[in-house]
């Protein structure tokens, strides 16, 4: 992981852990009783969304110097996530 986008990195990834519970939970056009085990996910998890929100202050000031490498990595984290939510929705 870049030090200098750490904190934009791992809100990613505590955005891509939502998205893709998200993508699981609305796959089959509803929301019932039925979606609470999915929602384990979250809990599972809770150490990445942790992470992804205890530097969120520090997102803004990591955005101020983007080097091509760091915009690099952003994008592929970026696509990543699309990745996984299009694989989410296609199981579902």
């Amino acid at each position: 992981m870049a030090k200098d986008i750490k904190e934009t990195l791992e809100l990613l990834d505590g955005l891509k852990v939502i998205a893709v519970t998200g993508a699981d939970i609305f796959a089959d056009g509803k929301i019932n009783l039925a979606d609470l085990p999915k929602l384990k996910n979250l809990a599972t998890n809770f150490s990445t969304l942790k992470e992804a929100i205890a530097g969120i202050e520090d997102v803004d000031d990591e955005f101020k110097d983007l080097d091509v490498t760091e915009i690099t990595s952003i994008i592929s984290k970026v696509a990543e996530i699309v990745g996984a939510v299009k694989s989410e929705l296609a199981a579902g």
